[in-house]
């Protein structure tokens, strides 16, 4: 599941000139079966409930999503030419926005058997700046799950990050694909790539706030790997396994040489590994 501002087609990037940007490629290529969904109100799935959406509403449609997709994999109806597929275990993975609504799914609707958190803290999610100073932006962040949606401004909270190109890119992303992923509107998109999504469901504001899946992440009871960026958006990365204490089995990774927006980095196919490898250790 992406994060805010992508598309399902972020797992599947491919760009003239440059190789290996598919993660789903770089998965499957190791056995393991990779789907890629739309949140509701992102990409191609019902844009225009944007507006009115709760976290909740969008979890419960992932979860449903899953269950279908599954029975479709078991009957050998997911795609034409697609065998029936044994559905063993079933990893939730999640990057940013998609680690956060993961982690609603894993305790709300018990959706997977493990999960994969990527680019998400489960205690506060932050935005890096360069300067210390700038840093104070995060107290413009503090929602409850209880405010309407309705209430938020994609515009006025995207405006009160000081630097937004910072966080999401280290700087050895080639400046062709950075190009790519921001010509039309950043983070705000008047025009999205076809990795990206020109619609934002508005309750996404509010995952940007301290403790915002606190009560789900204590109520994960299945294994959690925790994957981050040298530069992301946990503040202090080694203590996100205190935030899930009902998981048995919690693994964290920082990547070296790598931003927020994982799939970009230079060192990607480091944390992909580590992720495969991962699936196949449970």
């Amino acid at each position: 599941m992406p994060g805010g501002g992508y598309s399902r087609g972020y797992f599947d990037m491919h760009f003239a000139g440059h190789a290996g940007y598919s993660q789903a490629a770089h998965h499957v290529a190791r056995g393991i079966g990779f789907v890629s969904i739309d949140h509701l109100g992102v990409g191609d799935s019902s844009p225009d409930v944007c507006d009115v959406l709760r976290i909740e509403d969008i979890a419960a449609a992932n979860d449903a999503a899953v269950q279908k997709i599954s029975q479709l994999l078991r009957q050998g109806d997911v795609v034409p030419g697609c065998p029936p597929v044994d559905v063993g275990l079933r990893i939730g993975m999640g990057q940013s926005m998609g680690g956060g609504v993961a982690i609603i799914m894993a305790s709300r609707h018990r959706t997977f058997d493990a999960l994969a958190v990527l680019g998400y803290s489960a205690i506060h999610t932050v935005l890096p700046q360069r300067r210390p100073e700038d840093e104070q932006y995060v107290e413009k962040f503090d929602y409850s799950r209880d405010d309407a949606p309705e209430t938020f401004s994609l515009r006025a909270a995207s405006e009160a990050v000081p630097e937004y190109l910072f966080p999401f890119f280290y700087d050895d992303v080639p400046s062709d694909i950075v190009a790519t992923d921001t010509a039309g509107g950043y983070p705000i998109r008047d025009v999205a790539p076809v990795f990206g999504s020109k619609t934002l469901p508005l309750c996404v504001i509010a995952m940007l706030s301290p403790g915002y899946v606190e009560r789900e992440a204590a109520d994960v009871t299945v294994p959690v790997f925790v994957g981050l960026g040298e530069r992301d958006t946990a503040p202090d990365p080694r203590a996100e396994p205190t935030a899930y204490v009902a998981s048995p089995d919690i693994t964290v990774f920082i990547c070296e040489r790598m931003a927020h927006m994982h799939n970009f980095a230079s060192t990607r196919r480091v944390l992909w590994d580590r992720v495969a490898g991962w699936c196949s250790a449970l």
